[in-house]
């Protein structure tokens, strides 16, 4: 992780590979692991929260609802309204809508037909992992910056 110079002299936070990941390779498991989840209700009611006048300094949530916003997503799953937030070194990835530069992604296998079915009990164990991991999407030298897509959840 570093501290680099961007785009008209604005300071950027970019992290970088330290050894050869060839694609397909997880990129920071164990900080997107660490994402907590935080369940539509829950993010509603803090927002309610911050509307309630006389109650004193709301900053507090107020900034956690803005990193919620900015670092959370909402679950694959039909039917949960949950959102899961980075708490790791993984938020700070720099986003790109260049895909030549974008060099992560989703850990999703490509189902056989090309199209995710309604129902499968496979897909469906292993949804939190699609929700949280990325894997390399094409190979990744010692030294690159690692890009995820803007779009990315």
């Amino acid at each position: 992780v570093e501290n680099v110079e961007g785009d008209e002299g604005v300071e950027v936070t970019s992290v970088y590979a330290k050894k050869d990941m060839p694609k397909g390779s997880y990129i920071m498991p164990s900080d997107l692991a660490a994402s907590f989840t935080i369940a539509e209700y829950t993010h509603e009611s803090l927002k309610a929260n911050t509307d309630i006048k006389n109650t004193g300094d709301v900053s507090v949530i107020e900034n956690f609802l803005a990193y919620v916003e900015k670092h959370g997503h909402k679950t694959m799953s039909d039917g949960r309204k949950l959102s899961y937030v980075e708490v790791g070194a993984s938020f700070m990835i720099r986003r790109s809508s260049d895909m030549d530069e974008v060099n992560v992604g989703r850990w999703m296998p490509e189902y056989p037909t090309g199209k995710q079915p309604v129902y499968s009990p496979v897909y469906d164990r292993h949804m939190v992992s699609f929700d949280l991991f990325l894997v390399a999407s094409k190979d990744i030298k010692k030294g690159d910056e690692i890009v995820k897509p803007e779009n990315l959840w």
